[in-house]
């Protein structure tokens, strides 16, 4: 593991807490109002921690500040006129920083070309505060959300055959083709991992692809918005090699199925960061050698 100086971790614990915090975003209009934008104020002590420590740059609060304006119109203004492009814009820019393609970020590496097992291939892993920012600002302004804990776990309970279902295919499909095998571990990694796949990785991935472009394309019928959004999401991987393109394609339609049945975006995140656990646990991880 890399060493990372204390102050560096701060900014991406706000960040996590303000993404945790958006479901109180979510809540009813009664909660009080401090609850209900406690996500904005998170962030702002976010950005100022991430200045303070290197990871961000003054050019990075720009595009931090462009993406909240640009998806404020796109969803909270009365003219299509407007919404259209700033939906176009917000999605254009959320791409470039979920791809590190915008300047001012300088993401501290964790983990380069660690083995988790004899036969897996190298893992290197990055804390992202770009690609956390597009979670949570998506988060916040496209999906659609539980409104409590009770209705997530309806929803979740719901939806539980369809995720074992799902969990056998994209697994079942990587042995098949060689990409992935059984390897059961527990590495002393897991923590790390998963507190960085749910939070900078999942939620941006899953806000992108099913909270905005399945959500705009829905309009059309839950059909093309679940194959458009599904294969995008392959398409997406493609620079990884074709068969993570495969598993990415057959993962994303049942993440776009699960937010077609549900409306609740906590769902596929769920299933999505599942998913990702069981392959980095029970499977070769990132893939086999």
């Amino acid at each position: 593991m890399q060493a990372i100086p204390a102050l560096a971790w701060l900014p991406f614990g706000l960040l996590g807490l303000s993404i945790a915090s958006t479901g109180m975003a979510a809540a009813p209009n009664g909660r009080p109002a401090f609850l209900r934008h406690l996500w904005l104020v998170l962030l702002g002590l976010a950005i100022s921690a991430g200045l303070v420590a290197g990871v961000l740059r003054p050019i990075a609060g720009a595009s931090i500040a462009a993406l909240l304006a640009f998806s404020w119109l796109a969803t909270r203004h009365g003219k299509t006129a407007v919404r259209v492009p700033f939906t176009l814009l917000t999605l254009l820019l959320a791409f470039a920083l979920a791809v590190h393609a915008v300047p001012g970020y300088d993401n501290p590496l964790l983990l380069k070309d660690v083995r988790l097992s004899a036969s897996s291939a190298p893992y290197t892993l990055y804390a992202n505060f770009d690609k956390g920012v597009v979670g949570l600002v998506l988060l916040v302004f496209f999906c659609q959300r539980a409104s409590s804990w009770l209705d997530l776990a309806k929803a979740l309970r719901s939806q539980a055959l369809a995720f074992a279902g799902l969990l056998c295919a994209v697994l079942g499909v990587g042995w098949a083709i060689g990409f992935v095998h059984p390897d059961f571990k527990l590495s002393p990694f897991l923590p790390l991992f998963a507190v960085i796949n749910l939070l900078f990785v999942c939620v941006a991935e899953e806000a992108f692809f099913r909270g905005v472009i399945q959500g705009q394309l829905a309009r059309f019928g839950d059909a093309l918005a679940v194959a458009v959004a599904g294969l995008l999401f392959g398409a997406a991987h493609l620079a990884g090699g074709w068969q993570i393109a495969v598993l990415a394609s057959v993962a994303g339609l049942g993440y776009a199925l699960l937010y077609a049945r549900t409306r609740r975006i906590e769902v596929p995140i769920a299933v999505h960061f599942l998913l990702n656990l069981v392959h980095f646990i029970a499977f070769t991880y990132p893939r086999a050698v």
